[in-house]
């Protein structure tokens, strides 16, 4: 298969009816075959979930309650976008069918992750054939697939892996008359299906994934991801006004960047896309005519800082024993303790007898304060924020790390991390001085003359 284009719309896309034509007249104009992925609706994930946590509480009116607003919501949609009266009986039968899955799991007195993924998949499956629906009005050739009849997977429910080999098998069949009966299909992300039938769903980011694993097994020419932002920004505009569009990034880049609180995707979920080097735009629903950002294997733009992240809440714990002097297994020891109690470490700095890291959970805090106690002095300082300077090369190019501390020349730098990646180079601070650091570091390196062919102003 070739000259075909993926693009996944997520739930702010989606959002109404408004949001809704407007993804249509941009599927419009491409000349290209299209697999259009859609989220759900915006907020109706959140609902479902409620649905699931009331179910756990036993309140099984509150629960019919959500799901009567979901129905609710979905058939307004319907009216609004003047479909035939099957498809508000498809919004009808969906929700009447999880009505009665939800009064026998209350009788049951608990839900597994399988009747979980049931109940969650039901957002992405009505916003696809409602989407389906209103394109075959506008367009004609479009044909509806339901993922989970394509995205195989394994019984990890909540959390299922991929089955490539039957996905790509499943995805070269269904879509085997592109160019004969149809040139755009429309499906759900998100979700997914056992060898036994079962729903399975991708977890976090998982309709990125979904139009990755799809663009992969087609060898799309493009994967576009569509959202309610420009691109992938030199820094969060709502800290930094002068803000410039980055037209084009690495995926270590963008993996760093998501990782230190760039919110616009997660990188894991667009792997399958890029391992195969297929380009990745980032683009905005709302404004289809710009730029977008541009992600791919390696930039062509290195050795320099292309953006400026930052993560709040974050905890510094200095470990500080004598123990560790000489000794082998000390870090190990360390670093047990935080395994045992299901927390991630991000940033690590060490001298001779002293470890200072990071965490941005503290909800096992106290116990692994507990646990190091018995053999290290422990010190805590919270309310603190990562800033991390991102970009290829930045690590082995001379003047960067003295224009960086010296941008910063007054702020008291708490920890230094720098030379585990070549791509960030990452210090903490307090988070009274968090905004006043990012927009000293934003004026030192981005509001001087920048490369045009990489730096979009903003309006």
């Amino acid at each position: 298969m070739n000259n075909i284009l993926v693009r996944k719309f997520g739930g702010t896309s989606v959002k109404n009816k408004e949001a809704i034509v407007n993804v249509v007249n941009i599927i419009k104009k491409s000349e290209k075959n299209q697999v259009v992925v859609v989220s759900a609706l915006s907020g109706i994930t959140n609902l479902l979930v409620s649905c699931i946590e009331n179910i756990k509480k036993r309140n099984i009116e509150q629960t019919i309650n959500n799901l009567e607003q979901v129905r609710n919501t979905h058939k307004q949609l319907t009216t609004e976008l003047n479909l035939e009266n099957y498809a508000v009986d498809y919004v009808d039968n969906t929700i009447d069918e999880l009505i009665k899955i939800t009064y026998a799991l209350d009788i049951i007195g608990e839900i597994s992750n399988k009747s979980q993924d049931k109940i969650l998949s039901i957002g992405e499956l009505l916003s696809s054939f409602i989407i389906s629906e209103y394109a075959k009005k506008e367009i004609g050739i479009v044909k509806y697939i339901n993922s989970s009849e394509i995205i195989k997977t394994d019984s990890n429910f909540t959390e299922a892996e991929i089955d490539f080999k039957q996905t790509n098998l499943k995805i070269n069949e269904q879509f085997a008359k592109f160019n004969q009966s149809y040139k755009i299909i429309i499906c759900g992300g998100f979700i997914g299906s056992d060898k036994f039938g079962n729903i399975t769903t991708l977890g976090r980011g998982g309709s990125d994934y979904t139009a990755a694993i799809i663009a992969k097994c087609v060898k799309a020419d493009a994967l576009e991801i569509w959202t309610d932002v420009d691109g992938i920004l030199s820094s969060d505009p709502r800290t930094i006004k002068t803000a410039k569009l980055l037209k084009e990034i690495s995926y270590k880049e963008a993996a760093e960047l998501a990782y230190f609180g760039a919110k616009v995707l997660h990188p894991k979920t667009i792997y399958p896309a890029i391992s195969d080097e297929i380009p990745v735009y980032v683009l905005n629903s709302l404004n289809p005519n710009g730029q977008g950002t541009l992600i791919k294997i390696k930039s062509q733009y290195c050795n320099m800082i292309k953006a400026i992240a930052f993560r709040k809440n974050i905890t510094i714990i200095n470990i500080t024993s004598n123990r560790m002097l000489g000794a082998y297994g000390f870090l190990a020891k360390v670093f047990d303790v935080f395994l045992v109690n299901e927390t991630s470490v991000d940033l690590v700095s060490t001298s001779e007898v002293s470890i200072s890291l990071t965490i941005d959970n503290d909800k096992n805090l106290p116990l692994i304060i507990k646990e190091l106690s018995t053999f290290a002095n422990i010190d805590l300082h919270k309310n603190q924020a990562i800033i991390s300077a991102v970009g290829e090369g930045i690590r082995d190019t001379s003047g960067i790390a003295s224009r960086f501390f010296g941008a910063l020349k007054g702020v008291n730098i708490a920890m230094i991390s720098m030379g585990a990646s070549e791509v960030n180079l990452g210090i903490i601070v307090s988070e009274r001085e968090l905004e006043k650091s990012i927009e000293l570091l934003h004026k030192e390196f981005f509001d001087n003359e920048l490369l045009p062919d990489l730096f979009v102003e903003l309006n």
